[in-house]
């Protein structure tokens, strides 16, 4: 499932960051620095959640919550922050918020939240259909498709020679994509704390090396 996400943070690094991290999860991300240039879009399409911080010049994150559901009142919201407090998280609920996060957070634990809190919104959705997603999802990002091919060809392989053989020096982020494919199912680690494709695993790249010969003939 693609989420279509509207973020607004001013700090705008962090911005850059989340949207970047959310493009690679597959969700279309809709950027902005305010909650006013975030209500502005609101009025213009439709967005499966909000991804809101707290503090920003002009209307905060919580001040936004009221005017956003009532432009779209299915979306879910989630409200970050450096300065929270019980109260806070509180008022946020109270106003609409459906989580919240407290920074600094680790990306991993945001796209959670973020996943967790739409499932929320679809209670009927079926076990098979969410498991599809986390294959679906995990496929979406380039960096582990190349997992999956280098573990396609070298059967076992450890995390440096992964590393290494998929040219990626950033370990933190791709001891971050690694974890997404263990998650979805199409990579496993054994005790020796070497990485293998799954049955799944295989079967996947079968399919994406016969989508692959078919766009080339």
């Amino acid at each position: 499932m693609t989420l279509t996400v509207l973020l607004a943070e001013d700090d705008l690094e962090l911005n850059d960051t989340i949207t970047e991290v959310l493009q690679s999860e597959g969700c279309d991300v809709y950027a902005c620095h305010s909650a006013e240039q975030a209500l502005d879009l609101a009025e213009q399409r439709k967005f499966d959640i909000a991804l809101f911080d707290l503090v920003m010049p002009g209307m905060t994150g919580v001040e936004a919550i009221a005017a956003l559901k009532r432009l779209q009142p299915g979306i879910s919201v989630v409200i970050t922050t450096a300065f929270a407090t019980v109260d806070t998280a509180v008022d946020a609920m109270k106003k609409g918020a459906d989580d919240f996060i407290t920074k600094p957070f680790n990306l991993a634990t945001l796209i959670t939240t973020l996943r967790r809190v739409q499932a929320q919104k679809q209670p009927a959705m079926a076990l098979e259909d969410e498991d599809a997603n986390k294959v679906f999802s995990a496929l979406s990002n380039p960096m582990r498709r190349a997992v999956l091919q280098q573990l396609a060809r070298h059967k076992k392989l450890r995390f440096m020679d992964l590393c290494r053989l998929a040219g990626v020096e950033n370990h933190t982020q791709f001891n971050f994509h690694l974890r997404q494919l263990r998650q979805s199912g199409l990579v496993e680690q054994n005790a020796s704390k070497v990485y293998f494709l799954t049955t799944q695993g295989q079967q996947m790249v079968a399919l994406l090396s016969s989508s692959s010969d078919q766009v080339n003939h």
